[in-house]
């Protein structure tokens, strides 16, 4: 699937880097950088981030900031973690034309797809696994 599917792929390649690790037993990875993954200025990917943050604390009591970035440094984004139920962490990453998001239910990561047709949720493994340290 890798081969037809590049960016679904890429998105599988993550580290994430956190200062305050969640105490939920489920929770969404949100970004609002580069929507549809078209690159868009830092200005403008900071701009988003901050109404992203605005947004989620509107609905949640807790969001905590993270760090997504690609092993090898080649892509770096801001994003959330937040308490919201799987539908409703699709529907935010909709607003925000995100292609997918990420889950961790169980202490598994999910790639959860929200804009990309034809890829299933894919299991990329043990949560603590994908933390830089």
């Amino acid at each position: 699937m890798c081969e037809k599917k590049s960016l679904w792929c890429s998105y599988q390649s993550i580290i994430f880097n956190l200062k305050q690790h969640p105490v939920y037993p489920c929770f969404a990875i949100l970004t609002a950088f580069n929507p549809r993954s078209i690159v868009l200025s830092k200005k403008d990917n900071l701009v988003r981030h901050q109404k992203l943050e605005l947004a989620l604390k509107s609905q949640c009591d807790s969001v905590l900031p993270i760090s997504c970035s690609a092993p090898d440094g080649q892509w770096q984004e801001l994003g959330f973690i937040v308490p919201l139920s799987k539908e409703a962490a699709c529907l935010e990453a909709r607003r925000w034309e995100q292609n997918a998001i990420y889950w961790v239910e169980g202490n598994e990561l999910f790639l959860v797809p929200v804009l990309l047709d034809g890829v299933e949720t894919q299991r990329l493994g043990d949560w603590p696994s994908f933390l830089y340290t």
